[in-house]
């Protein structure tokens, strides 16, 4: 069964248009998981104020604290890891695609092709003349 010229063409082209969206997702993820910084100078607030004396954590909460800090950096590796993947894996498509799309358009005969050259020379003897 031969396949039909357009879905050569139209079946990439979808594709890159998801591959660019899940690319657009990738960058929303990793600037979220970057906002997570924003908060950064509150927290360096707190510790000092512990460090000062000014405030007194007990020796739970403060194995709590550790806890919670290595859960957050274990999520954080994870999310990255998660990102970079998609990234490589989106990649990956879009070179499929392109090859695709490559062969397509070399599969469309040149009848269909526009005349670039045939228009110039029309368009420069219409406007001398």
């Amino acid at each position: 069964m031969r396949l039909d010229r357009k879905l050569l063409l139209i079946a990439p082209t979808i594709v890159l248009v998801l591959v660019v969206a899940g690319i657009v997702y990738a960058a929303v993820q990793l600037h979220v998981l970057a906002g997570v910084s924003d908060t950064e100078k509150e927290r360096e607030a707190f510790i000092a104020s512990v460090e000062r004396g000014d405030k007194t954590l007990e020796p739970r909460q403060s194995i709590s604290l550790l806890r919670i800090g290595l859960d957050v950096e274990t999520k954080r590796t994870a999310a990255i890891i998660a990102s970079r993947d998609l990234l490589i894996e989106l990649a990956t498509i879009g070179l499929i695609s392109c090859v695709v799309l490559a062969v397509g358009v070399r599969g469309v005969p040149r009848t269909h092709w526009p005349r670039f050259g045939d228009a110039s020379r029309a368009g420069s003897a219409g406007g001398a003349g």
